[in-house]
């Protein structure tokens, strides 16, 4: 039971934030199922955060070092900030801080099959995984009303972690995978065009405002700018 766009949920984003177990993991593990999985579909941060305790488990590195060391440096970031649960562990569920031009280049990394200026940083294989279409996001998968599925969601289908689109350019549809994050913190990929856009707001809980940006700048803007005439 999580749901980040039902306030009523138990798993809710804000409700873990504010519930008494320091033990994110422990918490989330302990919700009772509401579906069986791959019955429906929901947005739940503390679902992925779980798969955050999967890596610690597996590396027996925080999330934060993981992070430092397979990403942020050999990226050569900037300065960042991780979110930490209040038992000391890194939250992956959402709340990074980071610079633009450092999103920017987790997406020409992906661009160029998981590798950063001559450095393999992550496998081909798991680049084409985890963008590969897993599950559409409908009315239907979602069990919402068309106009409640528009106040949160756009249509598409997700992979791990990517969402992904068509991108409307002229009377052409252009697939495209993207990371977002609420607000309107976009990281949109375009392989067709060898295009990495980023885009950063603040319009949060109001995904139906920063869903249309693909098609509005992405497809109306951006491309018809770099397509020769």
């Amino acid at each position: 039971a999580c749901n980040d766009n039902d306030e009523s949920s138990p798993g809710n984003e804000g409700r873990l934030w504010t519930q008494g177990n320091p033990d994110f993991w422990r918490y989330t593990l302990d919700l009772p199922m509401a579906h069986e999985p791959g019955e429906r579909y929901a947005y739940c941060s503390a679902n992925l955060n779980l798969v955050g305790g999967a890596l610690a488990a597996a590396t027996g590195e925080s999330l934060p070092e993981l992070f430092d060391r397979v990403i942020a440096r050999p990226l050569h970031f900037g300065r960042y900030h991780w979110n930490v649960t209040p038992n000391g562990e890194g939250y992956l569920g959402g709340g990074a801080f980071m610079l633009p031009r450092d999103l920017l280049k987790v997406g020409q990394m992906y661009l160029d099959g998981g590798v950063w200026r001559g450095r393999r940083i992550v496998s081909r294989d798991w680049v084409e995984r985890s963008t590969a279409p897993r599950i559409e996001i409908t009315p239907q998968t979602t069990g919402l009303s068309e106009a409640e599925f528009q106040d949160f969601y756009a249509r598409g289908v997700d992979g791990y972690a990517w969402h992904r689109y068509g991108v409307r350019v002229g009377d052409r549809v252009v697939e495209e995978y993207e990371a977002s994050g609420n607000g309107g913190q976009l990281l949109i990929v375009v392989p067709e065009y060898d295009l990495v856009v980023v885009f950063t707001g603040a319009n949060y809980m109001q995904g139906g405002i920063w869903s249309r940006w693909r098609d509005a700048f992405v497809g109306g803007v951006i491309i018809p700018a770099i397509t020769p005439r």
